[in-house]
């Protein structure tokens, strides 16, 4: 077992207290596994108050199966989101909501998916609120966001982890780029 595999299996041991009912539903009617897990791995991102006349932020998911992209999202937020860390935060939760649906599709077809999936962000205070069970939210909605990503993390549906931003895939989705900038985030995704 990796490095990696060893923390998230401590994060979501160290989140059991907080969210003891936090676990995977899986039905049990599904096929056994017939391949080995394929690695899921997701990159989010947002613009906070990105629309210049309503203020509303844009949120930016890719989520790859493999090496294949097989879930973009880049849309609008429900919301005015008054700081950058709330707009990530709606950002990671939705991605969350992606990867639940992504991961039971892939247990459907007879793939096994157990571990973890990885979901890089670029802010760091988002991965660290998602992983340090001790912090505290004061705003309602993000402090509902932020506990269904902690559920995520106990249950060992995800792995959090920071990734820089020139590193983030999901940037090309949430704002105007440099083609300096743009071009090595698109080929790495696609050519990497």
């Amino acid at each position: 077992m990796g490095g990696d595999e060893v923390k998230a299996e401590q994060l979501a041991a160290s989140f059991c207290e907080e969210y003891p009912d936090a676990i995977e539903e899986i039905d049990c009617n599904l096929p056994m596994p017939l391949v080995g897990e394929l690695a899921i791995t997701t990159f989010v991102n947002s613009d906070h108050a990105h629309d210049k006349v309503i203020r509303r932020s844009i949120a930016g998911i890719i989520i790859l199966v493999g090496r294949t992209p097989v879930v973009y999202h880049s849309k609008q937020q429900g919301a005015v989101e008054t700081s950058t860390y709330s707009a990530e935060f709606m950002a990671m939760r939705i991605a969350v909501e992606e990867i639940v649906s992504i991961r039971y599709m892939l247990q459907c077809l007879g793939v096994h998916v157990d571990n973890a999936m990885y979901v890089y962000g670029d802010n760091l205070g988002v991965i660290q609120n998602a992983t340090i069970k001790d912090s505290l939210l004061k705003k309602k909605h993000v402090a509902i966001s932020c506990h269904r990503v902690r559920e995520s993390v106990a249950s060992s549906v995800i792995f959090p982890m920071k990734i820089q931003s020139q590193d983030n895939f999901s940037d090309c989705l949430t704002k105007s780029l440099p083609i300096g900038d743009h071009n090595p985030l698109v080929n790495g995704l696609f050519y990497g």
